[in-house]
């Protein structure tokens, strides 16, 4: 398997009814995958699956996306033993419930995000013998997260997980090249690249500065407004922002830098504001709820992380129609549209610069783009058209119904005479603008 395109599935109402999938992860806190959990969840209820949410708690001080969940007429089943953390017990205590629960419920697919919960959750689906088992690797732990020693035994972990999944669906490209060839996982054909998809039309939406946000952060008229949005956690590289902010402003007064988010480095990164001199500059705003306001007021996004799959902070910014700068790191570059031109240190795109982990090159990629608005506007307009095309909720929800029908017919699942057109091993086009 790679990517493909699907189109209609032919399956009755009956056995849409019949058919149970259980998706779970570890935590709904913001971010893509809580997001395409929440989304996927809602969308397959709605085509008359029988879908289940299955979630662990929400840590304090990260924000939580349960609200959505709600709103969205959905009800997580929660198994409060479940988090992020290495706890033999209560991960031990998440196993079991996980199994009683597939027990009792008999899902036909087990569809895991995240590590802690793609770990725990197909060995309960292997103990119950649940049919059909799929994980996403929104992102994977292997790089930036663990000493050598940890990460080797949570590569032996997914490789041994991999021989007991029915398919691996990596969100791009990179990332399916780095799960089938880097660290061998999983062999090719049980690997399938889907990109995200996420309802992006509040975001598409916006026009012009119509946020709340620059008279929040006392920006007056004449200055540029730079953003940061994410965790304030190690792999995102917050630190790399503040130095990068600290570049820029020694070229240029008139910027204010914005971190929206939280986590638990917010502490540093105050010490480091206050060390620097930014007190004036730069604003931690902590987590916003209407992220369509703040988008609306950012001139230009910056992420800095150590590790990505395919960061929703670039898809909902480039929907708004906002240009960025991120490290090269991940499925990054699978979201840059058109063929790169090399500057120096930097690589130009259509809607955006990729640069190296780098606060030097970072501040003058921003220089750059900071000093040429027309150039700006003409990237949010080519990113905006891309994810139009490529990131919406509903080709995903197709994606996924094609995988699941599909999977399902292999392992017998279905009734005979059901009708499901094969997937096309196909490659997603990238446009060229």
């Amino acid at each position: 398997m790679e990517s493909f395109r699907t189109a209609n599935v032919e399956i009755d109402v009956n056995s849409r009814r019949s058919f149970t999938i259980a998706r779970l992860i570890a935590r709904l806190n913001v971010g893509g995958p809580a997001t395409q959990a929440i989304l996927m969840t809602e969308a397959f209820q709605k085509k008359g699956y029988r879908a289940l949410l299955l979630t662990g708690e929400v840590p304090p001080g990260e924000g939580s996306m349960e609200t959505l969940a709600y709103e969205r007429g959905l009800q997580p089943i929660k198994i409060n033993t479940l988090s992020r953390k290495v706890s033999p017990g209560a991960d031990l205590k998440s196993l079991w419930r996980l199994i009683r629960l597939f027990r009792r419920e008999r899902p036909m697919i087990v569809h895991t995000h995240t590590a802690k919960a793609g770990t725990l959750g197909r060995l309960a689906a292997m103990v119950t013998r649940v049919p059909v088992r799929v994980h996403t690797f929104h992102g994977h732990v292997f790089e930036g997260y663990f000493s050598r020693g940890l990460t080797r035994i949570f590569l032996a972990i997914e490789r041994f997980l991999g021989r007991h999944t029915d398919c691996i669906i990596a969100v791009s490209r990179s990332q399916r090249k780095d799960l089938v060839e880097t660290y061998k996982v999983a062999p090719p054909d049980k690997v399938v690249t889907i990109p995200l998809g996420f309802d992006l039309d509040p975001f598409l939406r916006v026009n012009g500065q119509e946020g709340s946000l620059r008279a929040g952060v006392r920006c007056n008229g004449e200055a540029v407004v730079v953003g940061w949005i994410g965790r304030l956690t190690a792999i995102k590289g917050p630190d790399l922002f503040l130095e990068s902010a600290r570049r820029i402003l020694a070229a240029s007064a008139s910027v204010k830098f914005v971190m929206v988010g939280d986590g638990e480095l917010r502490q540093d990164c105050e010490s480091h504001i206050r060390r620097a001199g930014l007190q004036d500059s730069v604003v931690l705003a902590g987590w916003k709820r209407d992220l369509v306001s703040v988008y609306s007021d950012l001139d230009l996004l910056l992420l800095t992380s150590i590790n990505e799959g395919t960061p929703l902070t670039l898809l909902e910014a480039m929907a708004s129609s906002r240009p960025f700068i991120a490290t090269d790191v991940g499925g990054v570059r699978d979201l840059m549209v058109g063929s790169a031109r090399p500057e120096e240190g930097w690589e130009r795109f259509g809607n955006g610069i990729l640069v190296p982990r780098d606060s030097r090159r970072i501040a003058e990629a921003a220089q750059y783009l900071l000093s040429r608005p027309e150039l700006r506007r003409e990237m949010g307009s080519a990113g905006r058209e891309f994810v139009r095309t490529h990131y919406s909720q509903h080709r995903l929800a197709a994606d996924l119904e094609r995988l699941y029908v599909q999977l399902a017919r292999k392992k017998k699942c279905l009734e005979e005479g059901v009708e499901v057109t094969p997937i096309l091993n196909q490659q997603l086009s990238k446009p060229s603008l």
